[in-house]
């Protein structure tokens, strides 16, 4: 059997026609969505009724649950919420009553899937790196291959049995051997985040364990038009551009490397070429001179104040290292209310993003809600959004640190006594 995973086509109903195309052609039996049929792209009523006369099934995306009102489209940036509501107007109830029988996780014969993370699904988290990988294949240890989207960039990390290290691999077409364990993300259909502007998606041999990478090319013309016509933003679209469409002209497919990482699969892999720019000695001179300029002037115009006696900082620098105190530490009262509440935390200078990872532990019902507290230098507090929580486990979500921040609480509301254990929060990796 020979399954079709398709992601993140945002509405572009030209892509999606391509890449089905294309798959039958490649003896696809089966065509599998992980999420964000809709939002950003111009035809969500269209694309939603085409994908739900050829896929087998699909996962619910944000862009989905925010459509089909699962998901407060005030969490996106500017443009995804415009969109969002757009979509949201442009369903009808029957749409919007099979977005929301959308599950979170799909299995199918030998792979599960969903649209962000398998360590916390409904969260949408992305999966950007080879830690976020290690949590998924933690979370869904059944299944050889795990296929997730949303990041939009396609990728593949394999571990090659239980005691290898995880390891991303170059993108081309490979076999899964037996034992082997992998994430694969195919890329987008419909709304490119990298240089290649083509239909983007992955085959899976169920068979001999292979995956294909492939890019269709479609014409721009007709979803330029729709944009238009429907009057969205053309600005929006960096891919309608006349360079982005010669660049599109220049892609190439690429020979296999003569010692792969695994062994390839017949066929021509997915690798666009991507052509080199190079600028003067001179320029570069001055724009390291200028990037040490501007990072001495931001490290002293965001270096926090120091703790007081009473909020003493429990951290050192360093990612890996916890930041919080012993949980003897927390207090567990809010204004009369239960709840449980973190010391002050001082953050390191330069701190952008943070995660943190817990256990809950209620032998009962569970149903409580932790929310990051931010406080600046001058004292002023600001709230992040709070994450829901209705069943016990292991947990973790990244925090992005707000610009000026200088010390974090974190608060637990509705949780029940004893509940909480082990809780980490480290600097998030780059990396």
């Amino acid at each position: 059997m020979r399954v079709a995973f398709f992601a993140d086509i945002h509405g572009n109903l030209p892509a999606l026609e391509a890449a089905i195309d294309d798959a039958r052609a490649r003896g696809a039996s089966h065509m599998i969505c992980l999420g964000d049929i809709v939002g950003y792209g111009p035809q969500p009523a269209e694309t939603l009724e085409r994908l739900r006369a050829v896929a087998s099934a699909a996962v619910l995306g944000n862009h989905d649950a925010a459509a089909a009102g699962l998901l407060d489209a005030a969490l996106f940036n500017p443009f995804a919420r415009d969109t969002a509501v757009r979509a949201e107007m442009a369903l009808d109830a029957e749409a919007k009553a099979w977005l929301r029988s959308l599950p979170y996780v799909l299995e199918g014969d030998g792979f599960a899937c969903v649209h962000g993370t398998f360590d916390a699904p409904e969260r949408f988290l992305y999966l950007e790196n080879k830690e976020d990988a290690a949590l998924s294949l933690a979370a869904a240890p059944d299944f050889p291959l795990l296929v997730v989207g949303h990041t939009h960039i396609a990728c593949a990390y394999v571990r090659s049995s239980a005691r290898a290290p995880l390891r991303r691999l170059p993108l081309q077409d490979f076999l899964l051997p037996k034992g082997a364990r992998c994430v694969l993300n195919p890329g987008s259909i419909g709304f490119p985040r990298a240089d290649a502007l083509d239909a983007q998606y992955a085959i899976y041999d169920t068979t001999l364990r292979r995956v294909t990478f492939h890019a269709v090319p479609y014409d721009l013309a007709p979803y330029r038009l729709a944009v238009v016509r429907n009057g969205y933003n053309i600005y929006s679209y960096w891919f309608l551009s006349p360079a982005a469409r010669q660049r599109q002209t220049e892609q190439a497919f690429l020979a296999p490397p003569a010692r792969p990482a695994l062994l390839p699969a017949a066929g021509a892999p997915f690798r666009p070429q991507r052509r080199r720019r190079t600028f003067s000695k001179t320029f570069w001179f001055f724009s390291t001179l200028l990037a040490l300029c501007l990072g001495a002037m931001l490290a002293l115009i965001l270096r926090p104040a120091a703790p007081g006696a009473a909020e003493t900082a429990h951290h050192a620098p360093g990612d890996g290292f916890n930041l919080l105190p012993p949980l003897d530490a927390w207090g567990d009262l809010c204004d009369g209310e239960p709840c449980l509440v973190s010391p002050l935390v001082t953050l390191p200078p330069g701190a952008a993003r943070l995660r943190f990872a817990f256990t809950l532990v209620a032998p009962g019902s569970l149903s409580c809600t932790v929310r990051p507290l931010f406080v600046n230098a001058s004292g002023k507090a600001k709230a992040s959004p709070a994450h829901p929580y209705k069943r016990d486990g292991a947990k973790s979500f990244k925090i992005d640190v707000p610009p000026n921040a200088a010390a974090l609480r974190l608060r637990f509301d509705g949780l029940p006594p004893g509940a909480l254990r082990d809780p980490v929060l480290t600097l998030e990796s780059d990396k």
